[in-house]
């Protein structure tokens, strides 16, 4: 009988201590969850940074509104302050992605959806702008440093010849092969096989690593760079240069060879990375 009591006894506890923790953990859960997120009107009404920029480079899709919330993204870079607001409707959000797409460097430029934004799903055309680093760029920024800490005392045109043949010794050009900047800026024996995306993503993420303005062009069929040093948007083709053995196309102002697909775009991006650099 008193082996029964002490069990009884022992189960009891179990189950006063079980019914202690439920709450206990359901009080916990609703202290993790997300506060319910409604947009504010200061999230509409930040600087007007379009002023500083060129007006003809605002057209269609590529508005002031546009302009301002991708901006103060950028202005801010990581911080937790709340992004700004613009409104981009089903048919245009293709076209702003690939935009933001062609801005990545270090930062990866994303459409931003808040936590605890619950029925986001209503309000598909509200359009922010997220920059964070991918976890996994960590190492190739570390990998690059010696590179960054080299050219510093470099003005930017010196870095961006440097960055160019510093590419040129981890790449070989072959068309249809990829390298990705975590199998390009880690060690590896040989250079790798890539094709002129690998060497355009490449030369961002070094340009964005040593602050040197720098984005994607593509034509139908190649993938290069406009570099912006010396107050001018200047064309690089890392993979070309590679490939002939010289670098044919390294800082130079008209690029005949490549047909830009998305000029306005274009234009757009380079009113975002220098404001006032096209008027």
């Amino acid at each position: 009988m008193k082996r029964k009591k002490i069990v009884s006894l022992l189960l009891a506890g179990t189950m006063n201590a079980a019914l202690l923790t439920v709450p206990a953990q359901a009080a916990e859960y609703r202290l993790q969850t997300p506060e319910p997120y409604a947009i504010s009107a200061e999230h509409w009404s930040r600087e007007d940074f379009s002023q500083e920029a060129n007006p003809e480079v605002f057209t269609g899709v590529y508005s002031r509104e546009l302009y301002n919330a991708i901006r103060q993204t950028m202005v801010d870079g990581t911080s937790d302050t709340a992004p700004a607001y613009t409104m981009v409707s089903k048919e245009d959000y293709n076209a702003v992605k690939r935009l933001i797409g062609r801005m990545e460097g270090v930062l990866r430029y994303e459409h931003h959806v808040p936590q605890g934004f619950a029925d986001y799903w209503q309000h598909l055309d509200y359009f922010a702008v997220s920059a964070e680093m991918p976890e996994n760029y960590q190492a190739p920024l570390d990998f690059i440093q010696p590179v960054i800490e080299a050219t510093a005392e470099m003005t930017d045109r010196e870095r961006a010849e440097a960055f160019n043949d510093y590419i040129r010794t981890l790449l070989a050009y072959q068309k249809g092969k990829t390298s990705g900047i975590t199998q390009t800026f880690a060690p590896h024996a040989g250079e790798l096989k890539a094709a002129c995306g690998s060497y355009a993503r490449a030369m961002k993420f070094l340009c964005a690593a040593a602050g040197i303005p720098c984005f994607t062009v593509s034509s139908k069929t190649h993938t290069w760079n406009l570099v912006y040093v010396e107050g001018r948007w200047l064309n690089v083709d890392v993979s070309a240069n590679d490939l002939s053995g010289r670098n044919g196309v390294l800082l130079i102002e008209a690029y005949q060879s490549g047909k830009d697909q998305a000029p306005e775009a274009t234009a757009f991006l380079k009113e975002l990375f220098a404001p006032g650099s096209t008027k």
